[in-house]
């Protein structure tokens, strides 16, 4: 095995063992004393900790150890609060905003709906450890105004379970990445660099197999690590 790929081992289960999240690996200089190797090797090692997304260059602070990415299973039943609840992760729900509409004519076009169809859409901030996390646009049928308007935190869909009895399974789910918008840096506390993942999940009523909700979400792909179930 060639030299720089034997250290990078190495350095991958100290990461493993002796790192936590934000601590910074001894700068490349030191490295390469330690191994009694040229810089050059200890950078090719260190790329391929980058390209493992176990560490991330930062100019002028060194090499930061990085978060472990949370697995999300994309499954059913599968919601963003009972997903993560699981893990006995600590999350918050910020709401961001509560209005009555009716589907603009992409969006109706796409769910095979009328142009008139009422939708009530909740915007919220998800936060992990009081950290925000995700942005979720949440477009939800059947519903009124009023009643969504006392939402407030939580599980939405433990919420629409309480008050109407909805129990919904997951539907055709579709996933991309992009870089963020300014306005989403902002609300994620996210530098420009990092890519986001963009989902779009359709929710069905189980009693009915009607459309309950279709939710656009907005992640920090530092975070979440994304898995699919047959």
């Amino acid at each position: 095995m060639a030299v720089y790929l034997n250290i990078a081992t190495q350095l991958r289960d100290e990461i493993h063992t002796q790192y936590a999240a934000g601590d910074l690996l001894p700068s490349e200089h030191q490295l390469a004393k330690r191994f009694n190797v040229n810089r050059h090797t200890v950078r090719r090692a260190v790329d391929e900790l980058v390209q493992d997304g176990l560490i991330r260059r930062f100019q002028g602070l060194g090499n930061q150890v990085v978060s472990t990415p949370i697995d999300y299973a994309l499954d059913n039943p599968s919601c963003f609060t009972y997903n993560l609840s699981k893990k006995g992760l600590p999350l918050d729900t910020v709401v961001l905003g509560c209005k009555a509409e009716t589907l603009n004519p992409l969006l109706a076009e796409k769910l095979d709906l009328a142009l008139d169809t009422p939708v009530v859409v909740i915007k919220t901030c998800r936060c992990i450890d009081n950290k925000p996390s995700t942005l979720i646009r949440h477009h939800l049928f059947n519903v009124d105004i009023e009643q969504m308007q006392r939402f407030a935190s939580g599980s939405l869909h433990q919420f629409l379970h309480k008050h109407y009895g909805y129990e919904a399974t997951r539907g055709n789910t579709r996933l991309r990445a992009r870089m963020p918008t300014f306005d989403e840096c902002r609300q994620l506390a996210m530098g420009r660099g990092i890519p986001v993942m963009e989902i779009h999940s359709r929710y069905y009523l189980k009693q009915t197999s009607h459309l309950m909700e279709y939710a656009i979400s907005i992640s920090r792909s530092d975070i979440f690590e994304y898995s699919v179930e047959p």
